[in-house]
C-alpha cells in the first residue's frame, strides 16, 4: 500500500494535497533529489535563455504599469511587483525557447513549476534552498500524476485538447511553499479546479505569442488560488479530479485516474521527465535527430539530399504538421518552433536547433526554404507518441531509413550532469541582463549545491537582476526596517 493512500469517500486531490504537504525534504531519495537539481538547473537556464525573446519585455512592462504591493522580484528587469504578477511576468520565460522539460504522457513540467516558485519566493521573508526545491518536486508530481491519468499525450491532443492539468502542479508547488494546511491546500486546487478548462490545440495550431504567454496566465492563477485559500475563500473539494464534476470527467476518452495515487509517495514519476536537447517542439526532436544521426554515420551534407519522408504519429502531425499551409511556410519564430519541415531542414544545415536557428536572417534563408519543399511527412497511427521514422533519398540515388524514439535527454538515453552544465552555458549569451563568467559560475555551483542555500532570492534571483535594481531593493529593505 502506497504510503498516501486514497479514502474512498475523498477525491484523489486529497492524497496528492497530503503527498505535497507532508513529504520532508530527508524522505526525498537520493535520485530524486539529484534528478530535481537537474531539472531546476535546466528550468533557469531556459529562464535564462528565454528572458529577452518576443514578447517578454512587453507582458513585463504590463505588469509594471499595473503596479501593487512590492513582493516578488522580477528577474533581467528588475523591479518589484505582486507575486501573482510576477508569476505573470515570469512564467512565460523559461517558455518562450521551447526548450524546457516535458514529460512524454503529461507534457511540459518545470517550466510551470520553476516560474511559480520563483514568482511566489516575495511571499515569505526567506525561502531555503530546501523549501525551494522539495516543494518543487511535489509540485513536479501532481502534475505529472494529473497529466497522465488524463493521457495528455497519448490521448488529448489527437483530440484537439492539450490539457488543463498544469495549474494544479503550480499550486501544489506554491501552496507547500507557503506551508499552507491541508484545508487549504485542497480549496486551493478546487479553486483552481474551476480555471482549469480543455485546452485546444489553439495554443500551438496556429504557432502564437499564446504558447509561451499561457504559461503565465497558469503561474499567476496558480499563486492567486493559493492565496484566496489562506484568506479563507473554499473551493469545490469533493469532486476537483473525478466524480461528475470531477477534471478527468472533461475527458472524452478514456482515462487512467489510478495513476493519480499509485505507488504515491513511494515511486516517483517525476525521476521520468525528459529533458530537450533542441529548441523546437518536442514532437520534432525525433526527426531531427534522425537527420543528424543519417548525415553522420553516412556522411553527407544538407545539399545532397534529394527528398526526405518522414513518418510521424497522430499526436506529431496534428502539433507540428497541421495547418498544412502554416507548418510549410511559417514566418514568426513560435511558427518555426512548431513546423516540423522548417527544424528538420535547419538541423540539416546547421547541425543543430537553437535559439540561432530562429534569428531572421536564419528564418530567410532561401536554401532552408528550398529544402523544406522536398521534405513530406505523414501520421503512421502505429508509431509512437514521440517517434519517428526518417526516410532520406540523395541525389545520388542512396536511400537511408532510421527510426527514432529515446532521444537525447529521455530518461532511457538521458542527459548526464556535463550535459546539463553544457546547455546551460549555451543559454546564458542569450540572457537580455549580461552575465560574466564567474557569475555563470556561481549560479551552477548554487543550483547544484541548493540544498545548502540559505535565501534562494539572494542566491539565484538577485544575480540575474541588474545591479541597479538590487541596489534599489536594499535601500528600500534598509528603509523598512528601520522605520
Amino acid at each position: 500500500m502506497s504510503r498516501f493512500g486514497v479514502n474512498s469517500s475523498q477525491d484523489p486531490m486529497s492524497a496528492l494535497c497530503r503527498m505535497a504537504l507532508d513529504t520532508t525534504f530527508e524522505e526525498l531519495p537520493d535520485e530524486v533529489i539529484a534528478h530535481a537539481k537537474h531539472t531546476l538547473l535546466d528550468g533557469v537556464a531556459v529562464m535564462i535563455g528565454g528572458s529577452g525573446l518576443e514578447g517578454i519585455a512587453e507582458i513585463v512592462e504590463l505588469v509594471k504599469e499595473k503596479g501593487g504591493a512590492e513582493q516578488s522580484v522580477i528577474p533581467f528587469y528588475g523591479g518589484r511587483v505582486p507575486a501573482a504578477e510576477a508569476a505573470l511576468a515570469i512564467g512565460p520565460m523559461p517558455r518562450a525557447m521551447d526548450c524546457g522539460d516535458l514529460h512524454e504522457e503529461a507534457g511540459h513540467v518545470s517550466e510551470y513549476i520553476v516560474a511559480s516558485l520563483f514568482a511566489a519566493t516575495g511571499l515569505l521573508p526567506t525561502v531555503s534552498g530546501k523549501d525551494f526545491l522539495t516543494a518543487m518536486v511535489v509540485g513536479q508530481e501532481v502534475l505529472i500524476r494529473i497529466g497522465s491519468a488524463y493521457q495528455v499525450i497519448s490521448k488529448a491532443i489527437v483530440n484537439n485538447d492539450c490539457g488543463g492539468h498544469y495549474i494544479f502542479g503550480a499550486v501544489a508547488a506554491v501552496g507547500r511553499l507557503l506551508r499552507l494546511t491541508h484545508e487549504q491546500l485542497e480549496n486551493a486546487q478546487g479553486i483552481a479546479r474551476t480555471m482549469t478548462q480543455p485546452h485546444t490545440m489553439g495554443i500551438y495550431s496556429p504557432a502564437t505569442l499564446m504558447v509561451r504567454m499561457h504559461h503565465g496566465l497558469v503561474c499567476q492563477s496558480a499563486i492567486t488560488a493559493c492565496l484566496m485559500a489562506q484568506k479563507g475563500i473554499t473551493g469545490p473539494r469533493q469532486s476537483v479530479l473525478t466524480g461528475p464534476n470531477g477534471f478527468l470527467e472533461t475527458a472524452r476518452w478514456e482515462t487512467k485516474p489510478e495513476a493519480l495515487t499509485r505507488d504515491l509517495g513511494d515511486r516517483w514519476e517525476s525521476t521520468q521527465i525528459t529533458t530537450k536537447a533542441h529548441s523546437a517542439c518536442y514532437f520534432s526532436h525525433s526527426s531531427i535527430d534522425g537527420i543528424l544521426g543519417q548525415m553522420e554515420m553516412h556522411g553527407f551534407g544538407a545539399e545532397d539530399i534529394a527528398r526526405i519522408y518522414i513518418e510521424v504519429s497522430t499526436a506529431g502531425w496534428q502539433a507540428v504538421c497541421e495547418p498544412v499551409e502554416n507548418k510549410w511556410s511559417p514566418q514568426t519564430v513560435p511558427e518555426c518552433q512548431f513546423s516540423l519541415p522548417y527544424v528538420v531542414a535547419s538541423a540539416a544545415f546547421d547541425g543543430h536547433v537553437f535559439l540561432d536557428t530562429y534569428s531572421p536572417r536564419a528564418r530567410a534563408r532561401h536554401e532552408v526554404r528550398e529544402l523544406m519543399s522536398r521534405i513530406s511527412v505523414e501520421a503512421t497511427p502505429s508509431m509512437a507518441d514521440w517517434g519517428a521514422r526518417v526516410h532520406t533519398t540523395l541525389r545520388d540515388g542512396r536511400e537511408f531509413t532510421s527510426e527514432h524514439e529515446y532521444v537525447k535527454g529521455h530518461p532511457k538515453n538521458p542527459f548526464d550532469l556535463q550535459d546539463f552544465i553544457d546547455k546551460f552555458r549555451l543559454c546564458v549569451p542569450y540572457s537580455v541582463f549580461s552575465l560574466n563568467r564567474d557569475a555563470e559560475d556561481a549560479l551552477i555551483s548554487s543550483l547544484l549545491d541548493i540544498e545548502n542555500i540559505v535565501d534562494v532570492v539572494d542566491a539565484l534571483l538577485l544575480p540575474l537582476t541588474p545591479p541597479a535594481a538590487v541596489s534599489a531593493f536594499r535601500k528600500d529593505d534598509a528603509a523598512l526596517a528601520a522605520y
